[in-house]
């Protein structure tokens, strides 16, 4: 199995196999279940976070697995001056290569590769949605070459806009201004009960100023996560409001970090 980096102008070239690979992963959400689809660029969500090293396992001409390592600044406090860290993104294994442990040898190459940049970073990735533990974020925390560490559990809600339009006081009294990006075109979730697009907008707190929409809008799902520990994951519970979605954070030199940066339009 060769791990190699795509260089900017192999991305052409290589785009039609990991966009394949992406058609293979499910990903649960409330009752339903949906596809991402990274549109006619697929390296463009990531381009937006920060400085992108892709990397793909290949088997031959195969592409068995892929991931995205991006440099990007991020505040370990709220109101901090933000600092480098890597975030571990798109980490996809072929149907045909579970359980061979590619996803944890993408890991090493890419943390061989690029600790001498910076020696920090994280990783998000999406529980089952019927209450197993997370086999991939289990694997990680058995690594040896570094010390990985569970950071936080993230609840990923999902509202309507006449709900999320009564949460605005809430959300604003504990994030501060908020406002609205779409990701259409960038990463559209596909819905596995319709096939259908979702109407997806994406809650912004912190830098908003690349999301213009200030106010919920109808036809439309209103996505935002939190920390479980966090007193507005407390709030909402105590308003029923529950997530359709849970994530896990896994970070390594980030031991003091407030993990309330992290956007669903970041994951």
């Amino acid at each position: 199995m060769l791990f190699h980096r795509v260089l900017l102008e192999e991305r052409a070239a290589f785009q039609p196999g990991i966009a394949a690979l992406e058609q293979a992963a499910v990903y649960p959400l409330g009752d339903d279940f949906f596809q991402i689809d990274h549109g006619v660029d697929y390296f463009a969500f990531f381009d937006r976070l920060g400085q992108v090293h892709y990397y793909v396992a290949l088997d031959g001409d195969r592409i068995a697995a892929v991931g995205a390592w991006v440099l990007r600044q991020v505040p370990d406090q709220r109101g901090d001056v933000p600092h480098f860290a890597w975030y571990l993104c798109d980490l996809k294994v072929h149907p045909a290569y579970q359980r061979q442990l590619l996803s944890l040898g993408l890991l090493r190459h890419a943390i061989a590769s690029n600790r001498g940049t910076c020696d920090r970073g994280y990783a998000i990735s999406m529980n089952p949605g019927d209450a197993r533990t997370n086999r991939l974020v289990r694997a990680f925390l058995r690594l040896t070459t570094v010390p990985l560490r569970h950071a936080t559990t993230l609840g990923i809600y999902s509202l309507d806009a006449a709900s999320m339009h009564d949460l605005e006081p809430l959300l604003t009294h504990h994030r501060g201004t908020i406002s609205y990006l779409s990701l259409k075109g960038i990463k559209d979730l596909h819905l596995r009960s319709n096939g259908q697009v979702l109407p997806l907008l994406h809650v912004q707190w912190g830098n908003t100023s690349q999301a213009p929409i200030t106010a919920p809008l109808p036809g439309y799902t209103h996505m935002f996560c939190v920390p479980e520990t966090d007193h507005l994951a407390m709030i909402l519970a105590q308003q029923g409001i529950q997530p359709g979605a849970i994530a896990s954070v896994i970070s390594h030199g980030m031991d003091n970090t407030d993990w309330r940066f992290i956007l669903t339009s970041d994951i």
